[in-house]
């Protein structure tokens, strides 16, 4: 039987945190149950910092069989805090999956993901003449540059390398309109070889959530108006901002209530510990990172979802899956993402934008949403009715599989 081949370098297994996109992707192919698939990811996990326990001193890759699908773990090497040792482990997995695609047999189809920029594979995969689809979920370098890349060589080289796959690909599959309007503006391309495809959840996970009331047994703030991130603490997410916001609705509204939960890794988490202690803002609380599976039972435990990025013009074309996630648990959004996510938001309905820069403007819109339970039951209600009409997997995920096989005509 013929092959699609999912690759992923930043790709999970639902045990780990992270995003399961593309897990819960292969997931589906297989069940139409006219290709093989295969899930193929770097073996080091990029939130835990290590490979993975099957991948020991002298093993390069593992393999198993979950849901029906071949997860394919490929080993590479670590690093922390450090763009050379990140940029050694991206390129060691783009040869070896490169190798493997050489020397596979009956691969029909490859989705690959972006980031990272890849050259090798993409050669790779041409030089076998397998049909090839670019599936888009960040846009490097574009987004690197605007959080202060400096390296033009660097810069330069995944330009050429994205254009290539961009020109070359046989579809490219964009999570927002934004990212899929840049791609054309790079490579001219056929309408009807590019398509929108949201990242969106799992809506199975988001029904019949079982309520555990022993979950937040372990957590002061577990009796508080609850107001909950969950997600990357890294440079891009500018919750610093978010601190000093905080700061100052402390300063004007009673907060004793009222919980600021921070749930997730990231480079810059040990420095906003040290700002929130520094600022002795003690309704904040950074928790460890959790397992994917277990994020709609916490979503589903707290009161409000927070999220945000930096303002840089580029984030105006991102439409982040936290949103989407928030959205398919009934809970009312405060974002400070501008563009296509605040355009979404305010479509659906599902919550407000705030701008976190502008901390005096943004604490009485959030103290508004949190002292008005009736809203934010509104908005609850409106953001899951949208996701199931726009945000369902199986319904995204069933059109990319109808294109998939269009490209093989």
């Amino acid at each position: 039987m013929k092959k699609i081949i999912i690759i992923n370098h930043y790709g999970i297994t639902p045990e780990l945190p992270g995003a399961t996109k593309h897990y819960e992707m292969a997931k589906k192919f297989v069940e139409k149950e006219s290709h093989d698939v295969e899930f193929w990811i770097c073996g080091y996990n990029h939130h835990t910092g290590k490979n993975h326990e099957s991948l020991t001193k002298f093993k390069l890759q593992n393999s198993e069989i979950t849901d029906n699908f071949k997860t394919v773990r490929i080993k590479s090497t670590p690093y922390r805090k450090s763009s050379i040792a990140r940029q050694l482990n991206i390129m060691i997995f783009d040869l070896i999956t490169a190798f493997k695609i050489l020397f596979s047999k009956n691969i029909e189809i490859i989705v690959l993901s972006v980031p990272p920029v890849s050259i090798f594979n993409t050669i790779a995969i041409k030089l076998k003449q397998i049909k090839l689809v670019a599936d888009v979920e960040d846009l490097w370098p574009l987004f690197l540059e605007d959080l202060g890349l400096k390296n033009r060589l660097a810069i330069k080289y995944m330009n050429w390398a994205s254009d290539i796959l961009y020109k070359y690909s046989d579809g490219v599959a964009a999570v927002s309109k934004g990212m899929l309007d840049f791609v054309n503006t790079r490579v001219r391309r056929a309408k009807d070889t590019t398509w929108l495809a949201p990242l969106g959840v799992n809506l199975e996970e988001y029904e019949n959530i079982v309520y555990n009331e022993k979950l937040l047994d372990k957590y002061e703030w577990k009796n508080k108006i609850k107001i909950m991130y969950i997600g990357a603490h890294g440079k891009a997410n500018d919750i610093k901002s978010i601190l000093k916001t905080i700061e100052k609705y402390n300063e004007k509204y009673s907060s004793k209530d009222v919980s600021f939960i921070f749930i997730g890794d990231g480079d810059q988490k040990e420095n906003l510990i040290k700002y929130r202690n520094q600022k002795k803002l003690e309704n904040v609380f950074f928790e460890d990172a959790i397992p994917s599976k277990l994020v709609p039972m916490y979503l589903s435990q707290t009161d409000i979802c927070l999220t945000n990025l930096q303002k840089v013009e580029s984030f105006k074309l991102v439409r982040p899956n936290k949103i989407f996630q928030y959205m398919a648990v009934g809970k009312p959004i405060i974002s400070g993402i501008w563009g296509e996510a605040e355009e979404i938001i305010k479509e659906a309905q599902a919550g407000i934008y705030v701008d976190f820069t502008k901390s005096s403007s943004a604490i009485d819109s959030i103290h508004y949403l949190i002292v008005n339970e009736e809203l934010r039951k509104k908005y609850g209600v409106n953001g899951r009715k949208y996701i199931e009409k726009n945000g369902d997997r199986i319904k995204i995920f069933n059109d990319y599989y109808s294109k998939l096989i269009k490209l093989e005509k």
